[in-house]
């Protein structure tokens, strides 16, 4: 998935259960535990909120640590 404002957009369009799913993919392909996360209804509240008001310069800060991450992983 490439992290633009189209994409995002999209996410936030979900609801809340198919949020926290894809979320918890992301986790999981990060290496992240999603159990640790703990993602309650006021948690995916939380992260839309967030999410929203993401400028595309802050898209473009996680698009390029997302992408050093796994690029790391694959060393």
């Amino acid at each position: 998935m490439q992290i633009n404002r189209e994409n995002l957009e999209k996410l936030l369009s979900l609801n809340d259960f198919q949020l926290k799913m894809i979320i918890n993919r992301i986790a999981t392909e990060g290496g992240i535990d999603p159990a640790e996360f703990n993602i309650d209804p006021s948690s995916i509240e939380s992260i839309r909120r967030v999410l929203g008001s993401a400028t595309d310069e802050d898209l473009a800060r996680i698009a390029d640590q997302f992408a050093s991450g796994k690029l790391g992983k694959k060393r």
